[in-house]
């Protein structure tokens, strides 16, 4: 029989025992209801002595559990500084490779300055060149036009 049926029968066997008169108490058949009472103590569920285990232990388990809490609430504490930590050693690695390519980028402007004003000088050395060949060449075809009547008449009479 399960719990609930024992009771049941217990409660039929009280209530229907004979009352002693003008006392309002009854006879009961106290053999039974100890043997209804004892079944019922076999067959309480595993859980029920289990949650008097834990009643009686609940100070025990409550510091288990405190234990326990406080010991993951130090584990998150650590692991959050292990994320603080590489976070600012990430922001430290961002800065330092913010720092090398504005240093590249000023070198590299640096040598495309120092690029141009070196072929600004090798163009102006060219120009400068190819102005005398030119006043050369504008020299000799003036030489040419003004005394070329005394070549060509020269050239004529041979």
């Amino acid at each position: 029989m399960n719990v609930m049926a024992l009771l049941e029968y217990l409660d039929e066997e009280l209530s229907k025992s004979a009352t002693v008169p003008l006392t309002g108490k009854r006879l009961v058949d106290v053999e039974k209801c100890l043997d209804i009472v004892s079944e019922l103590r076999v067959t309480l569920p595993d859980d029920v002595k289990d949650a008097e285990v834990i009643v009686r232990d609940r100070e025990q388990i409550l510091a288990d559990a405190q234990r326990q809490a406080e010991q993951i609430i130090a584990d998150a504490q650590q692991q959050f500084e292990q994320m603080v930590s590489n976070h600012a050693i990430v922001q430290e690695a961002q800065r330092r490779a913010n720092a090398i390519v504005k240093d590249a980028v000023a070198k590299a402007d640096e040598e495309a300055d120092s690029c141009t004003a070196y072929l600004n000088d090798v163009l102006g050395n060219v120009e400068q060149h190819l102005k005398r060949v030119l006043d050369d060449v504008h020299q000799n075809r003036l030489e040419v036009t003004s005394g070329g009547d005394g070549n060509n008449a020269a050239r004529g009479g041979r």
